[in-house]
């Protein structure tokens, strides 16, 4: 299966010179035309995702994007972009200018229940105790997201923790190919996956197919993994129940993801955006904790490409996508990303001894 995998995204953390390696820097002089064009609509009150390619143009900065377009989709899969102008954009303004970057990168999908295509990743767990992931502080272990691409904007860092880790998917499964083959072949027959209650209407609350952790389509390799949507499958539905064979395919696929020499670690800082292709690089972060008077905040795009990545249709958790539709949650009027399991229990009381 080597020759499947294109050797630029083969890459470990320890083999590079930590997240610079795939720093890419904004010119501040070819960011002028989209700047301007930010700061227009802003004054305007026109929301970020009304406005389209012709809204907001690169100007000179499309080469540049389209570098990084290149490097995300057939290079390794990850690019660090740095130098957008928060410090002398409006909220407003900032978010109209990450908003057209992504606008020339891929087109964005809905985020969760709520239907938000720019999405606001901040903690509400002072609100709701039991707000999805992206929107609470506790840690998130090696996992990908439903679209081509994801987009994570720094406006704020957190007080203390939330160090970003990230992970050529491809390279851990080349390792397990060449170390655990047996491993892999339980990986790609996948697990049923819970859908945290963002399900569409008349839809069953856990997949009636295997997602697979990897699959192959075009001479492609692809990785689609969320530990937490499998354990809670198993826990939420009496049919669902892993083989000890599974759970030591699981075991071993999250030792490989956390293996101290493949992670790349940083800590974004206010005004680097991290880019990767989620079927090539797995994401995590650690807990972290709020500053006293404001929150850790990071703007977030889903974004599918032009063209989209060939992916087999069972990589896909919800029936929409599964059918030929856009990829992303299904937006469902009045609902939130939110979903109590026992598993909130351990995010409780660790949150309870941080505060």
């Amino acid at each position: 299966m080597r020759h499947l995998l294109p050797a630029a995204a083969l890459w470990r953390g320890s083999d590079v010179d930590g997240i610079g390696h795939f720093a890419v820097d904004l010119d501040l002089d070819e960011c002028t035309t989209l700047e301007a064009a930010a700061v227009e609509l802003a004054a305007k009150g026109v929301d970020p995702t009304d406005a389209e390619h012709r809204d907001l143009p690169l100007g000179p900065l499309a080469a540049t994007v389209g570098r990084v377009r290149q490097e995300l989709l057939r290079g390794t899969g990850m690019v660090l972009l740095r130098g957008f102008p928060v410090d002398r954009l409006s909220s407003e303004e900032i978010a109209l200018f990450f908003w057209g970057v992504g606008l020339h990168l891929g087109t964005a999908v809905s985020q969760s229940v709520m239907g938000e295509r720019l999405g606001r990743v901040v903690d509400v767990t002072d609100v709701d105790p039991h707000a999805r992931a992206y929107r609470n502080r506790s840690e998130l272990t090696p996992h990908t997201d439903p679209a081509d691409l994801l987009a994570f904007l720094c406006l704020t860092p957190a007080a203390r923790g939330g160090e970003s880790h990230f992970t050529s998917s491809l390279t851990v499964y080349d390792e397990l190919h060449q170390t655990q083959p047996e491993v892999l072949e339980v990986l790609q027959r996948g697990f049923q996956y819970h859908r945290f209650g963002e399900q569409e209407p008349g839809c069953p609350p856990v997949t009636p197919w295997r997602v697979p952790v990897f699959s192959q389509r075009d001479g492609q390799v692809s990785c689609r993994y969320v530990k937490e949507y499998v354990t809670i499958a198993e826990d939420e539905d009496p049919e669902v129940e892993l083989t000890s064979t599974e759970r030591a395919a699981l075991a071993a696929f999250e030792a490989m993801a956390q293996r101290e020499d493949l992670p790349v670690r940083f800590s974004l800082r206010p005004g680097e955006a991290i880019l990767a292709n989620n079927y090539t690089v797995l994401h995590g972060r650690t807990a972290f904790t709020n500053h006293s008077d404001h929150k850790r905040e990071l703007l977030r795009l889903w974004l599918v490409a032009d063209p989209p990545r060939r992916v087999v249709r069972e990589v896909f958790l919800y029936e929409r996508a599964y059918h030929g539709g856009e990829p992303g949650v299904p937006p469902q009027p009045d609902l939130e990303p939110s979903f109590a399991s026992r598993f909130d229990q351990a995010f409780r009381d660790t949150s309870a001894e941080g505060d």
